[in-house]
Order: structure tokens, then C-alpha cells, then sequence
């Protein structure tokens, strides 16, 4: 019986959990620790819940990584596993009632329905809640593989509201920001409230965090770290949303008339607010910040002012996913100029790493599918890139490739920009095959196309792989293209490196 026909517990446990991880024999595998997990945790925890994280690819305070990030097997599919045992996760689930499991990485997914299937398989009654992009744009491979609710958008008010629901406070259908099966019919309750005010947002639980395992593996999302190097590092979002909407993101569709009720939209936390989070994460050891934000120096003001105060900390900062190139420069009344006093500002705040998405090498895709986010022809970015450096903040660049409907002509342009930027001081460039993730428009695009199999493989979306029919040139083609492209347009030293860094070795000392 499914455990919504009898949803009452007066005093629910919540076990907010991240998947184990799969991979390719030729990838480096990363501990997923994002921040949607910790926010959860916070939220519950300030509603004076019962909340715990337990991350199943490194394991908890009862575990060795030697035994779970660093155990791996071979999985029927060719990728390779690493995390906790089933034993061990059976024995971490035992006491919870609730099961909140996130889904950001779409190349995880089949190891989320995994973790799903150990939950029921040990107690069908335990209720697990699904959360993420993947589970609320992928709902009925979600329902299929045991979720009984998916949430629809931000879930830190939602998840307050379904506890109410739990505990026989509120009917479910009551419940803003979810969605579920009851007898068969799927009910989708409309949008969860957004908060726009970003200081109303819990503080993460980073606590929760098995943050020592992660700095023992010092494998962060970015920035360049040399083998053996312990990094104590941690995420921190000082705004949330994005004032352009790429039609590859999910951003795309987060609009106020979708399911998601708007979380797309661009919102910022206070800088009083921010500098309380760095320093939260400098007391607990963080030496290292990542900025996920995906549009980390909109308000220019704003961010002078964050990163003068930033700078008194002593931190080192990077973005993750990128730092749109706009804002880095100024118009000087007839052109575009380095915003030289911003870049100072920054590099003296910590800053050492900054991913530039130049996505492309062409204006009419730069167009189409990135919002106009910048000119090539108007751009002075030999210039940019040597004032990065000069700065000391080092440059990297991402380039995508296979648009639906790229010409090879625009493909060469695209690698051939990659190879001038390096030549211009670039530290290295990440070159990747367009993925269609689900949730963003451009999935839309080629499923109505038919340049996507609606049965298309999870575990295929991954940035060095090619999904899409009727490209350019076939797919296999892209993908070695994208491949060689990358050696050859990168230093030599710099590959090197990155190949080195795939090897699943722990680290010693």
C-alpha cells in the first residue's frame, strides 16, 4: 500500500539524502554536494524538525571513504559506482519516516532510482520525496521507480507545508509545489511560493555536510588544484535566477506561467546577508568558496560592494558556473572597455578562477539560443583575458557544440575561437557536445523535432556525448571532433594534468 493512503505521523524524521555516484572509466568522479540539500536541511531544522544528510557516495561519520567513495564496482551498463553499501544505506534509513533524495545531475539519475529502489525494497511505507530538475521535468520515470512526491520548484517553503500535510495538519492536495499519483492519476497541486527576498531563505546546514570526507578527496567542482593538494572548500549562492534565459538551461522554463511558479527569475541576497555566509563557512573551516550563482555579478554595485567587504576574510573564491563576460566590462561613451577597477576589486576579494561562457563562436547561435548575452565583433576580449591575468585570476573558458542546427562551418569557428583565446593567455578551454537536458527549452525543441528518442538514456547526458539525429554530422563524428578539438586546442601541460586527475586513487597523507 502506498504510504500516502495512511500520511500521518506526528513527529516525521526527515533524512535529506544525495545519490551514489556512476561514471566513465575516463571521468574523474566528484562528490555531488550542492546546495540544495543543505537548504532543505535548514528549513526543516528551523521548524525544529528532526533532520539529518547523509551523502551516499562518501558516507557519514560511521564510514571510511576507502569504503564507499573509493570502492567501486562495474555497473551492467559500463559506467563504474561508488558509495556506500547496500547495508550500510539500509542501516541509515532504518529510523527515518520521511526520504528526501535530490536530482541536479542528470547523468546520475539511474543511480537516484537506485537509491529509491533500496528505500521501498527495505520498507514500502517509507515515504520518499524527490526534488530537483530531474525529477520534476522526468515525473513518470520518477513514479515509476518508487518516488511518491516529486516537488515542483524551490521546496524550502514546500517542505514546511508537506510536514504540516504529514502530520494530518493540512490535506495534501493543499500543498503548493508538488506533485503525485492517487489511484493512478497524477495530482499536480499548481506552484509552491517563491521567495523573492533572499534573506527569508534558512541558512544551508552546511554543518550537515560530511564536509571533512569532501576535503579528504579535495575533488571540488572547479578550479585548478594540483594532485594531493587538501582543498577545505564549500558552495555558497548569493543569488539565485539569471537575468538571461539560454534556451540550454533550465532557467529557460522557470517562468512565472510554468509549474515551477517563476524560480527563474533573477533575486538577490542582501550583502549583510552573504558576508554572514562566508563567515559561517570560514568558521568552519572552509579556506575555499565556490559561487554557484548563475549570474554571480549582475548588479555590479552590489558586487563591488560584496567583494571589498569579502576581500577583509582572507578566502579564496571561485564561480562554478560561470561569470557572464558583460559584466566585466564598461562602456566608455563610443566602446565596450575592461571594467579594470571591477576586475580589482575582485581578484583582491580572493578570486582566483573565473569560467567565461563564450558557449559560441557564432553570433546567430549566440542569439538564438543564449540570449544575445554578448558580442563577438564588439568585445575586446584579448584584452579582457590579459587583464584577468594581469589580476592574477586565472581564465577558463566553456565552448558548446552540436546545436540542433549548427553548420560545420559554425562548429569550425567555435573551436577556432577556442584555440585564439587560448593563444591569448586563456588557461585552458572546456569544449562540450549541446546536452538537451531535460527541463530546458531546447529539450522541448528536439523532442518536437524528433532529433531526440523520447526513451533516450539518462546515463548518456554527460557534456562529451552527443544525443541528437540530424545534426551537422552524425553524432559519433561530434563527439571525436569535440574530443580532438580539446587535446589539441589546450596546452599540453594542462591536459596532462586533467588526465592525471582521473585516476580513482585516494589521496595521500
Amino acid at each position: 500500500m502506498s504510504p500516502l493512503k495512511s500520511l500521518r505521523i506526528d513527529t516525521p524524521r526527515f533524512l535529506l539524502m544525495y545519490s551514489p555516484l556512476q561514471f566513465g572509466p575516463e571521468e574523474m568522479a566528484k562528490p555531488d554536494g550542492s546546495l540544495s540539500l543543505p537548504y532543505v536541511a535548514g528549513a526543516l531544522r528551523r521548524a525544529h524538525y528532526d533532520v539529518r544528510i547523509v551523502d551516499v557516495s562518501v558516507g557519514n561519520e560511521r564510514d571510511d571513504v576507502q569504503d564507499t567513495f573509493f570502492t567501486t564496482t562495474q555497473l551492467p551498463s559500463g559506467l563504474i559506482r561508488c558509495g556506500m553499501s547496500r547495508e550500510r544505506i539500509e542501516q541509515e534509513i532504518a529510523d527515518a519516516d520521511v526520504i528526501g533524495i535530490s536530482s541536479i545531475f542528470t547523468t546520475q539519475t539511474s543511480m537516484v532510482f537506485e537509491l529509491i529502489g533500496m528505500v521501498k525494497d527495505f520498507d514500502p511505507n517509507k515515504l520518499v520525496i524527490a526534488g530537483g530538475v530531474n525529477a520534476r521535468n522526468l515525473r513518470d520515470r520518477f513514479y515509476r521507480a518508487g518516488a511518491d512526491i516529486i516537488m515542483t520548484g524551490e521546496a524550502e517553503l514546500t517542505v514546511l507545508e508537506l510536514a504540516d500535510a504529514i502530520r494530518g495538519k493540512k490535506e495534501l492536495r493543499d500543498v503548493r509545489g508538488i506533485a503525485y499519483l492517487e489511484d493512478g492519476k497524477e495530482i499536480v497541486t499548481g506552484p509552491g511560493r517563491v521567495i523573492n527576498h533572499l534573506d527569508e531563505l534558512p541558512f544551508p546546514a552546511w554543518d550537515l555536510l560530511p564536509l571533512d570526507k569532501y576535503w579528504h578527496i579535495s575533488r571540488p567542482h572547479g578550479g585548478e588544484f594540483e594532485r594531493g593538494e587538501r582543498i577545505q572548500y564549500a558552495s555558497l549562492q548569493s543569488t539565485r535566477g539569471c537575468p538571461f534565459h539560454c534556451k540550454y538551461c533550465h532557467i529557460s522554463k522557470e517562468d512565472p506561467d510554468g509549474e515551477t511558479g517563476g524560480i527563474g527569475k533573477f533575486r538577490l541576497k542582501s550583502v549583510e546577508r552573504t558576508l554572514e555566509e562566508l563567515q559561517t563557512l570560514r568558521d568552519l573551516g572552509a579556506e575555499y568558496v565556490f559561487f554557484e550563482d548563475d549570474s554571480l555579478l549582475a548588479k555590479k554595485k552590489r558586487a563591488m560592494r560584496l567583494f571589498k567587504e569579502a576581500g577583509k576574510m582572507g578566502l579564496k573564491l571561485a564561480d562554478v558556473n560561470g561569470v557572464n563576460i558583460v559584466h566585466l566590462l564598461k562602456n566608455d561613451g563610443t566602446k565596450l572597455v575592461v571594467d579594470v577597477e571591477f576586475l580589482e576589486v575582485i581578484a583582491e576579494a580572493g578570486f582566483k578562477w573565473f569560467h567565461l561562457p563564450f558557449e559560441s563562436g557564432n553570433q546567430r547561435l549566440l542569439d538564438q539560443y543564449s540570449t544575445s548575452k554578448w558580442t563577438i565583433e564588439s568585445t575586446p576580449m584579448e584584452d579582457l583575458i590579459k587583464r584577468c591575468n594581469d589580476a592574477g585570476i586565472s581564465v577558463a573558458g566553456n565552448y558548446i557544440i552540436g546545436y540542433p542546427d549548427e553548420t560545420i562551418d559554425e562548429v569550425y569557428n567555435t573551436v577556432m575561437m577556442a584555440k585564439r583565446h587560448i593563444d591569448q593567455g586563456l588557461n585552458h578551454a572546456a569544449i562540450f557536445a549541446l546536452v538537451p537536458f531535460p527541463g530546458t527549452e531546447v529539450y522541448d525543441q528536439v523532442l518536437a523535432s524528433g532529433q531526440l528518442d523520447p526513451n533516450f538514456n539518462t546515463d548518456q547526458m554527460k557534456w562529451t556525448k552527443s544525443m541528437l539525429e540530424g545534426l551537422c554530422m552524425p553524432a559519433e563524428s561530434l563527439e571525436y571532433l569535440r574530443q580532438m578539438a580539446w587535446l589539441t586546442v589546450n596546452r599540453t601541460e594542462w591536459v596532462e594534468y586533467k588526465i592525471g586527475q582521473r585516476v580513482m586513487a585516494p589521496r595521500e597523507g
